[in-house]
């Protein structure tokens, strides 16, 4: 990574291993890009970006309804509080929640009109934001940071 983590984290001393500066440098790149999305949603919509993705994720399943268990599945970022994330997302009338007719032990979550509407006032958004965020990479290194990344996260190693 030829010294930028280490400037970034102003860092003095060499990383005990390459995986240790990659890891981290994965971090900050992703920390980065995040970060402007974050900053947008939260100013525009006052949604933080786990909530938006719950209402990606419902708006992909709808006119279905999806259990809680089913939603934390599909979390990019994964939330160990989902109710909590619905919770608001409710009290804002962009979700609902019904009891499953199968068990009323669970509890279903859909989107709202409202919250369709939100979501899809984001698109145009959406659509630009990879773009502008990593369009500077070009056609061939956008193709080889997409295998590493694939590699990445299908032979991810386990930590104890």
């Amino acid at each position: 990574m030829a010294g930028t983590v280490a400037r970034e984290l102003k860092q003095q001393k060499p990383f005990s291993t390459p995986e240790q500066e990659i890891l981290l440098g994965v971090l900050i790149a992703a920390a980065r890009v995040i970060e402007p999305w974050a900053r947008f949603l939260s100013t525009t919509t006052q949604l933080t970006t786990n909530q938006y993705n719950v209402l990606r994720i419902l708006r992909g399943s709808h006119p279905a309804k999806l259990a809680c268990s089913d939603i934390a599945e599909r979390m990019i970022d994964r939330d160990p509080d989902i109710t909590r994330l619905v919770d608001r997302l409710e009290t804002r009338g962009l979700v609902k929640r019904t009891r499953s007719r199968q068990d009323r032990r669970v509890v279903e979550v859909s989107i709202s009109d409202k919250g369709l509407a939100l979501v899809r006032g984001l698109d145009a958004h959406v659509q630009r934001m990879p773009k502008a965020l990593l369009g500077h990479l070009g056609v061939e290194r956008l193709r080889q940071l997409g295998g590493l990344l694939e590699a990445v996260i299908s032979d991810l190693g386990t930590f104890p």
